[in-house]
């Protein structure tokens, strides 16, 4: 009863201070931290900062397996690219929603304050001579406040979504490595790599689709 009664009172604030607009970006950031929380999760079981284990590991033994099963490298790259993508599918697990969330707060925020606006200067055209500047003032300040959270929700989800990404660059850099390790094997020769580099394509280049 207790909890109904300060999700109320929480409620009730949201509206007087920045209307139905603070009350949708206070659940944007509900979502932002959601969202955050899931996609670290996704990036986390994928084990971004190992070799020997998670996503490197998974792709290691599915190129293997595609050898001793006499697949020609053709074959083994196509199967392999499909891998990585999904790999790094997973990876970004909410990114769009974390783009989306970057490029909606600011403007949300921004029509919460122009409807702030026009309240308030609807209300100064009914006082008329007898409108108060600190009133004005007042309603201008809480028409602010929703241009101020969505600002801050958008940065929030900014740099939430720079730091994710780096960890699916690092996993995809390392992902990279695996398959060239595992197509050319470790006492593969410089010249070699750089001769048979072009047919990886597909692979290293995955994560920039």
């Amino acid at each position: 009863m207790a909890f109904k009664q300060h999700l109320f009172e929480l409620w009730s604030l949201l509206i007087d201070m920045g209307g139905w607009t603070l009350v949708a970006l206070a659940a944007l950031s509900i979502l932002t931290v959601a969202t955050a929380l899931v996609s670290v999760v996704q990036i986390a079981m994928l084990q971004p900062h190992s070799y020997r284990s998670g996503a490197a590991q998974d792709l290691r033994y599915h190129i293997e397996k595609r050898k001793k099963a006499g697949a020609t490298r053709e074959q083994i790259e196509e199967s392999a690219t499909i891998v990585v993508r999904g790999f790094l599918r997973q990876a970004r697990t909410g990114f769009r929603l974390l783009e989306l969330i970057v490029t909606a707060a600011p403007l949300l925020g921004l029509l919460g304050t122009v409807l702030g606006m026009i309240d308030a200067f609807q209300a100064m055209q009914a006082a008329g001579d007898a409108v108060n500047p600190s009133d004005l003032a007042g309603g201008i300040w809480v028409a602010l406040i929703t241009t101020a959270a969505g600002m801050v929700i958008a940065l929030t989800a900014m740099i939430i979504h720079a730091l994710l990404d780096s960890l699916v660059e690092s996993l995809r850099y390392r992902l990279e490595c695996v398959a060239t390790d595992a197509l050319f094997g470790n006492g593969a020769e410089r010249s070699d790599y750089r001769a048979e580099a072009s047919a990886q394509n597909d692979i290293l280049n995955v994560g920039a689709e």
